[in-house]
Formats: C-alpha cells, structure tokens, sequence
C-alpha cells in the first residue's frame, strides 16, 4: 500500500546570505571628494588590486571615526543589524561594531583579486562611484573544496549548482556578506574609476546583558 500522507521536499542546507541595499539619503558626491582627499594624503598602493588603484587600507583604516563619513555609517548600521538579525545573531546579548573602515580607488584597467576577510565577522563594499561596467563584485561558492564528486553536466544553474554569484555594483549601494565567503571583481572596462568603502565587522559581548 502507498502512503497517503508520505510527503517529499528538497531541503536546502547551509546556505549563505548576502545583503544588498540601496542607501538614498547618503551624499556620494561629499564621500568621493573626501575620499580622493585623502588618497592624495594618505592612499597608496594595495595588493590585491592588478592594475592601476589607490587604496587607504595600509593607512586610513579608521574612516568610520571620521565625522565625513559619519553619514555613511550611520545610513550603514541599520542594514549591518538587519543583515546579522536575519543571519540568526544575537543582538540583545552583544554589540555589532565597525573594527576597521576603508577606501578603495580603481583605474580603468584594474580588478580585485580573490580574497576573503580574515579575523572578520562580516565585512561590506559600498560604491560611491560605479560608472556602468566598472566590474561586478563576484561570490565564490565555499563548497568546491569539499565536493569529492559533482555531475559532469548541468542543465541550467540553479541554487544547488552555482559556482559564483555576481552583484551589480550601482552609486549607493551597500553589500554586506560573511566575511569568509571569498570574493573578487571583474575588471574595470568602464572610461572613470570606480570608488568604494569596505569595512569590517567585529562583535563584543555587552556587559551585564549576558
């Protein structure tokens, strides 16, 4: 006899959230100008950028506590909550914080290498400037390494099968993701240079709300 009342579902495992969100109400045009002052002043070169690009990771890493840019991060807390609340994290018993904040000018020509975020809980790119094809931001699958054997064709991409992922970088646009989800971009093959803030995320437990 069948079982009437057997059921079949396909559960899916483990999966990884990424965040996007548009943030309307920050002035991109006072960040840009602020941060080209300061790659004059204190930019340099960055290792994970081939090509032409001007970071301020190896110096102004504190841009968070930098009145500038104080709009930014406070249009960018709210969504930083969200994004751990949806994540399942327990904000009642610790405080989110930003551990090191920084910018990133990119050269036409120029593209970030793969990479991940180590010592991080979550880590952002928000675009301040992101002329049409200036390169997409692309999510490696952390599964590979851990598939002893996959099926030698696939018929259509779907969630199950996806090697990497890809998010449209557009002017007000944060994206915030696991830091140790590995990620990279596509090249620059737009005419102006792409501008972009990241930052990285710690946890501390809150006394007396153990």
């Amino acid at each position: 006899m069948t079982d009437a009342t057997a059921t079949a579902n396909m559960i899916s495992l483990f999966p990884t959230g990424i965040f996007v969100a548009d943030l309307p109400t920050v002035d991109n045009a006072a960040l840009a100008l602020a941060i080209r002052g300061l790659a004059a002043a204190e930019g340099g070169a960055h290792g994970l950028i081939a090509g032409d690009g001007i970071s301020t990771y190896g110096g102004a890493r504190n841009l968070h506590l930098r009145p500038e840019f104080k709009p930014f991060v406070d249009a960018a807390m709210p969504r930083l909550l969200g994004f751990a609340g949806a994540l399942g994290a327990d904000l009642e018993h610790m405080d989110l914080l930003l551990a090191d904040c920084w910018s990133n000018i990119q050269q036409p020509g120029s593209h970030v290498l793969l990479h991940r975020h180590p010592n991080s809980l979550v880590s952002a790119a928000y675009y301040v400037e992101a002329p049409a094809n200036c390169g997409r931001i692309l999510f490696e699958t952390p599964l590979d390494a851990h598939r002893m054997s996959d099926f030698p064709i696939y018929a259509k991409e779907t969630d199950f099968n996806r090697k990497r992922y890809a998010v449209e970088p557009v002017p007000g646009r944060l994206v915030l993701f696991p830091s140790w989800l590995g990620h990279q971009t596509e090249t620059n093959r737009s005419n102006g240079e792409r501008i972009v803030i990241s930052f990285n995320v710690a946890a501390r437990i809150a006394q007396g709300r153990q």
